[in-house]
């Protein structure tokens, strides 16, 4: 299909299904860590499980540029002039299935090295001359996005206190605290890009972790057997942060 025909498509997940299987190098432009606009070259993006994939080296400064600054635009062009862009914030997935997906067409690339983005809130637009169509690339319902907590004033407060509640805790079993603690930190980054003014602090100083390393293994573990989440009332941060439940998603 040429990309003037994707024009005539009704949907924007068909569009960019389409646009990223063909044989066109794509760029993703963004602001670089100077604050400067910057365009890299990018992998081809994958449709996992309905949503668009890109695999991103942690040694880069693309992936210094888009942990920054986020809001991002892919675009590609073929050789009649015609442009498609796909833009969007970019969330990172440390997803070792979504990551392995990529690597089978790559072996050369170390995986402890990789993470895989989506694009949130992303559109696809496709302009030829003077004509131009752009569409929502929604993602569906069971798009892996991770932990989403509800914007709720309750549990902002609640998991504050579990924060502080955290340091006064009497440690038993040191390497379940620890999955525990990751699982801590999975949500408190959450919470401070739902509430920039909200304090980790507390959480902080009482971690177990000796090194940045271990720090993030376990938050990856923890991130991975929590898998997609959304936590609606306070309730749900009971049951999703205590020792029992990470114990058994964990498999032990």
């Amino acid at each position: 299909m040429s990309f003037r025909e994707l024009m005539s498509l009704k949907d924007g997940r068909e569009m960019a299904a389409s646009a990223l299987s063909s044989d066109y190098q794509p760029l993703i432009g963004l602001k670089g860590l100077d604050k400067k606009p910057w365009i890299y070259p990018l992998n081809r993006g994958r449709e996992i499980n309905g949503t668009f994939w890109w695999l991103c080296d942690k040694s880069t400064l693309l992936y210094g540029s888009l942990s920054l600054n986020p809001e991002v635009q892919i675009f590609l062009q073929d050789g009649e002039g015609v442009i498609i862009r796909i833009s969007g914030k970019a969330e990172f997935r440390e997803d070792e299935q979504i990551i392995s997906e990529f690597l089978k067409e790559d072996k050369t690339l170390d995986p402890a090295c990789q993470i895989a983005f989506f694009l949130k809130d992303a559109r696809i637009s496709v302009t030829a001359g003077t004509d131009s169509v752009s569409k929502p690339l929604k993602l569906p319902e069971e798009a892996p996005i991770g932990i989403t907590l509800k914007k709720d004033k309750e549990i902002r407060d609640r998991l504050a206190k579990i924060f502080e509640e955290r340091a006064a805790k009497k440690i038993e079993n040191p390497e379940v605290q620890k999955l525990v603690d990751g699982a801590l930190l999975a949500f408190g980054e959450r919470a401070k890009k739902l509430w920039p003014s909200f304090n980790l602090i507390p959480l902080e100083s009482s971690l177990l972790f000796e090194t940045w390393d271990e720090r993030d293994r376990y938050q990856n573990r923890a991130t991975e057997i929590l898998g997609n989440i959304t936590v609606k009332q306070v309730e749900d941060l009971t049951y999703y942060l205590s020792d029992e439940t990470l114990r058994e998603l964990a498999g032990k």
